[in-house]
């Protein structure tokens, strides 16, 4: 597997069921498996071939009838009672609100769920907050370039984020992470491209203010590890 995938893998803990939703090809639930994990094993998918290629992996591993397969579109076949994970991955963040959105019954403490968003994770730690769900861990995983964040988050409680805490995770969260000090670095530059168009265009200054206070909370987050101050 990836290290997103195993990021994942290490978050899950032993329960009555677990759900990937986008399996692709199947290789958590197998490694899952092998692993010894005690409850049921559902992969889903809304395309047929990663689905079929989900069950190839499984063959291969001979645990063919150890997965449940289910065709559709996000959580639409999952029996609430069979499962206390959800593994939503490999997705933009606005596309696993939008699975959530369609399931309400996931809007219940009983279930862990372990979000990998590949963009928009501020839309998705948004919808999360403003839902009464609580991100109980994130941690960060590099895959190529790239630095991805994956989330548990369990509903049934308040937390408030920051404007910049919803593009990053939570401060005090991921200050101990080693990725921390490049992910920083990566979503200022990312801020700081922004700020030079929104000031060259001379329009939405609504937009400018949000990303200049946004910058600054960065830059302020950066400024404490490098002069020492941080939890690193």
């Amino acid at each position: 597997m990836n290290r997103r995938l195993q990021a994942i893998e290490n978050m899950i803990r032993p329960g009555i069921g677990m759900i990937d939703v986008g399996t692709d090809h199947g290789y958590l639930p197998v490694s899952l498996a092998l692993h010894g994990y005690p409850g049921a094993l559902f992969a889903a998918d809304i395309g047929q071939g990663p689905l079929s290629a989900a069950r190839r992996s499984a063959e291969a591993a001979g645990l063919e009838n150890r997965i449940v397969f289910q065709l559709c579109d996000g959580l639409s076949l999952c029996d609430p009672d069979s499962v206390d994970t959800i593994v939503i991955a490999g997705m933009g963040g606005d596309t696993i609100c939008g699975i959530l959105d369609r399931a309400e019954w996931c809007m219940n403490p009983r279930y862990q769920l372990i979000l990998q968003p590949m963009t928009r994770a501020e839309v998705l730690r948004y919808w999360l907050v403003n839902n009464e769900f609580i991100i109980e861990d994130e941690r960060l995983v590099a895959d190529g370039e790239e630095i991805y964040a994956v989330l548990s988050a369990r509903y049934g409680g308040a937390m408030r984020l920051t404007d910049a805490e919803l593009y990053t995770g939570a401060f005090s969260m991921l200050e101990q992470e080693p990725l921390w000090p490049a992910f920083l670095a990566k979503q200022l530059v990312r801020f700081r491209k922004l700020l030079r168009g929104l000031r060259q265009s001379g329009r939405e200054p609504g937009r400018l203010q949000l990303a200049e206070r946004i910058e600054q909370e960065l830059e302020k987050e950066r400024a404490k590890h490098a002069n020492g101050t941080g939890n690193l």
